[in-house]
């Protein structure tokens, strides 16, 4: 397997399979490339391709579908935000660095846009607690979440017991947690070698589509201030002016 470096987006620029795409999957990944790019902001070919290759056209569109509607369901009983966060920690138990920079961007975006705060994960921090073991990173998310945010502490510690104690899906979020767990396990499948050199600095806000730049601008102030300082989720969003 050979590699060659990070594209803006932050994944390695060449396959990492054998395997030739054939004419028509090179069509079809132009074709989502060029989706993603209008409707999202960003590059996502090496993902694309390796989607393709492991999956064929069929699986890839099947995939797709299946991430469009967890993704879409999971915000609408849960809020932008949340989701965006437990989309997060899921690909953080499967080690997939991209998707976890990405979404967890996504979250923070979401609720600076929304509330005017930076929400409690920074991109460095989550990217730091991917080296601590599975129990270790419950903990570490519950001193983040459990005192300022315990609804969403309690769905990452019901999506914790769902995926590693094999509890009993008895609540009302609990089929909608595996469903999140199981598409981001098969999707990290496809990315966790491509993001393996991701870093918070190259990778876009995967669940945010095309976020102004303002917003950005804004928000990146306020997390650098805030590393700076020390101070807490904090922040000076819209929502805050507003």
């Amino acid at each position: 397997m050979t590699r060659s470096g990070l594209n803006s987006s932050g994944l390695t620029s060449s396959g990492l399979t054998s395997a030739v795409l054939t004419m028509p999957q090179r069509w079809f990944v132009s074709l989502l490339c060029a989706m993603t790019k209008v409707g999202a902001g960003h590059d996502m070919q090496p993902i694309h391709e390796e989607m393709v290759r492991t999956l064929g056209v069929g699986g890839t569109m099947k995939l797709m579908r299946l991430g469009a509607e967890v993704t879409s369901r999971l915000a609408h009983v849960v809020g932008d935000y949340t989701a965006q966060t437990v989309i997060a920690v899921a690909a953080m138990w499967n080690g997939c660095r991209y998707c976890v920079i990405g979404h967890n961007f996504s979250a923070n975006l979401f609720r600076f846009r929304d509330v005017g705060l930076l929400g409690p994960l920074d991109e460095v921090d989550i990217v730091d607690m991917m080296s601590l073991t599975d129990r270790e990173t419950l903990e570490a998310l519950r001193s983040k979440f459990e005192t300022s945010e315990p609804r969403t502490w309690h769905l990452l510690e019901r999506m914790y017991q769902l995926r590693f104690q094999a509890i009993e899906p008895v609540e009302p979020e609990d089929q909608l947690l595996k469903a999140t767990l199981a598409y981001w396990e098969w999707l990290n499948e496809c990315t966790i070698v491509l993001g393996i050199d991701a870093g918070p600095d190259n990778v876009p806000a995967l669940g945010f589509m095309r976020p102004p730049a303002k917003l950005l601008r804004d928000y990146h102030h306020a997390r650098e201030v805030a590393r700076t300082s020390g101070d807490g989720p904090a922040g000076d969003g819209p929502a805050a002016q507003g």
